[in-house]
């Protein structure tokens, strides 16, 4: 990212404005997601991704924190008031299951709803 910055290189989805808090979870920054949360952003609504950040167009930040392997922002993000019912975390344990990402599976699991029984995830 330095040498990107001395260049004068700019990423895709820097164009345009301020990150949404999905695209700060998915680049792994806590002062970002922190901060937008403070100012009022819901950190169980979907929200847009710019291209090049995620390969999907929409996504939760606990989603994005996800898919992207960040299993910090997962944390975070349920420290900032994210919810996790029965049927967000089967949705996620699966993608995390699918990433294969272990840190991510234990990140996901330890927020699993005591409703939540085992249970396969589609193929």
């Amino acid at each position: 990212m330095l040498v990107s910055a001395i260049v004068g290189y700019t990423p895709p989805f820097w164009k345009g404005g301020p990150v949404t808090l999905a695209e700060a979870a998915a680049l792994r920054d806590q002062g970002e997601v922190a901060r937008l949360i403070e100012a009022g952003a819901d950190p169980d609504q979907a929200y847009s991704l710019r291209p090049d950040v995620l390969a999907t167009t929409r996504a939760t930040p606990l989603e994005a924190a996800v898919a992207a392997r960040r299993p910090e922002i997962v944390h975070l993000l349920m420290h900032e008031g994210a919810r996790m019912d029965e049927r967000v975390w089967r949705h996620l344990h699966c993608v995390a299951l699918e990433i294969g990402e272990k840190d991510v599976i234990v990140a996901v699991d330890a927020y699993q709803p005591a409703t939540a029984g085992a249970g396969s995830c589609p193929q």
